[in-house]
């Protein structure tokens, strides 16, 4: 387990790299190009999609963060009032969702994903109340209802390739109109070039006529977007 997480109790970079072949195997799947598996091993048990890690969670206390961006995530929550209704695109293992219950257990959380295997693996293998609000749809439809949320967390990567809609007006569009007065968007990006990022600014700064908040984390693709309606 040492091997796995650093002196500071974040997941281990080799981990990261390694996570598809380390533990033993509790579920597969594949439908289409898509591959979906769920590995343990001791406390720790993850999800991967296309054999990319996506979440890791301590099966004891799922409402760990184990990634340095999800700390950087907390500490922008942290700064903020407290939320009453949260939407979550993107479920992965449920780390972010199980953060903002136990933080946050008045707030409503609604997560949207559109892979039954990554809501079912949830549910499954990782403490996922049945009964919770979950669904399996796609995201325009769910933005297009006219719901309206204090925080928008958007985290919909399978890899380094972001989804095409990510980079388009529509989507922060309905983004913004889901967003109450002074509500916020928070978008965990991965960025495999610096154009990806500008083109995501770009749009952002069109359709909240203001520029985000970013934060790059070390070591990581992953850069920490924050934008308020």
């Amino acid at each position: 387990m040492q091997t796995y997480l650093t002196s500071d109790g974040m997941i281990a970079n080799e981990f990261v790299r390694q996570s598809h072949t380390l533990g033993h195997l509790l579920y597969w799947h594949k439908h289409g190009k898509i591959s979906v598996q769920v590995r343990q091993d001791r406390n720790l048990r993850w999800l991967l999609i296309n054999d990319t890690l996506q979440s890791v969670i301590e099966i004891d206390h799922p409402e760990h963060l184990l990634f340095p961006h999800l700390h950087i995530l907390a500490k922008h929550w942290q700064q903020q009032k407290t939320p009453k209704a949260i939407l979550e695109l993107g479920l992965g293992a449920g780390a972010i969702r199980d953060y903002l219950h136990a933080h946050y257990p008045d707030c409503a959380v609604t997560s949207i994903d559109n892979n039954p295997d990554i809501i079912h693996c949830y549910k499954r293998y990782f403490g996922g109340d049945p009964l919770s609000a979950l669904e399996c749809a796609d995201v325009f439809d769910v933005l297009e209802r006219k719901q309206h949320f204090d925080w928008i967390i958007l985290d919909l990567f399978s890899d380094l390739d972001a989804p095409v809609f990510l980079f388009k007006h529509k989507f922060y569009h309905l983004l913004r109109a889901a967003l109450n007065r002074g509500g916020v968007l928070y978008i965990n990006f991965l960025a495999e070039h610096d154009s990806q990022l500008k083109q995501l600014t770009h749009l952002l700064i069109t359709n909240f006529g203001k520029k985000p908040s970013i934060t790059a984390i070390d070591g990581y693709a992953n850069h920490i977007i924050e934008i308020t309606k």
